[in-house]
């Protein structure tokens, strides 16, 4: 797999708009489905999960969602994978504080620094920049999907994008993401006006310990739908309760992009970092 595709360097071009396509923040994107007020509080409605603006249109706001050929989210396919020890994720998040937005196609949350939380993959090291969240999850393993998805969007000094995938099911309390459902406004939030979450939040307590990584090259997965983003998705599903996942759901019932074809890729399960 090509771990230097010329598409990265696009990446690196208008990075606050890239990382906005992979469901952050972005003052010309569209509504939430589930709040009319959105389009005006985050400009002209030109994406969105429903409607006349969903994914099947995502082609008509960039090219790249509709010709692109390698695209997220997939089906990981676990009786199809490759097996090799490249690519493990050196964890190297810690305790921070974080401040929690609704953005108008999800809840984000992003680090107070940006310095002290990052991953170290194949020698490069990626900043984490904010992590957000999806219902149902956008990946899928073996054709099944968890009931959320949790994605940590880290930027290399070089503008490549690595993503953490995490996926979540209804089951026990999660303490670490407590602050963020506690916290997430109801109503999109105003230009630089994030709510903050009491106490610090670790993000390493996020990832499924012990659980192998499916990693992949792929894209954002919303528009613009930029390729040569990294891939890291856990294995092992976390756990939320019932009640964390339905105040989410309340006010994104449904934030997923269908999965896209592997149009030849190949996804390689990693040991446990």
């Amino acid at each position: 797999m090509n771990r230097h595709a010329t598409t990265l360097g696009a990446l690196a071009l208008g990075l606050p708009l890239l990382l906005a396509g992979c469901a952050t923040h972005d003052s010309s994107s569209s509504a939430s489905p589930s709040s009319s007020a959105s389009a005006s509080a985050t400009g002209a409605a030109s994406w969105s999960y429903t409607g006349s603006t969903d994914p099947e249109h995502w082609g008509d706001v960039s090219t790249t969602c509709a010709t692109g050929t390698a695209q997220s989210p997939i089906n990981i396919d676990r009786t199809d994978l490759t097996h090799t020890a490249t690519g493990v994720p050196e964890i190297h998040y810690q305790a921070t504080t974080f401040e929690v937005e609704n953005n108008g196609h999800t809840i984000e949350a992003a680090p107070a620094n940006h310095t002290d939380n990052y991953v170290v993959i194949d020698g490069t090291q990626y900043f984490l920049q904010q992590f957000h969240l999806h219902t149902t999850s956008e990946h899928t393993i073996d054709g099944k999907h968890a009931d959320l998805e949790l994605h940590l969007v880290n930027k290399s000094a070089d503008g490549a994008i690595a993503v953490l995938g995490v996926l979540f099911n209804a089951g026990a309390v999660n303490p670490t993401l407590a602050g963020v459902f506690d916290s997430m406004p109801k109503s999109v939030s105003a230009d630089d006006h994030p709510e903050p979450i009491p106490g610090t939040l670790n993000p390493a307590d996020l990832l499924p310990a012990g659980s192998e990584v499916l990693e992949y090259e792929g894209s954002l997965t919303t528009p613009p739908c930029t390729e040569g983003v990294r891939w890291n998705v856990y294995e092992t599903p976390g756990s939320i309760s019932a009640k964390q996942l339905s105040a989410f759901q309340a006010l994104y019932p449904k934030n997923a992009r269908p999965v896209q074809e592997l149009d030849g890729r190949s996804v390689n399960e990693v040991p446990a970092p």
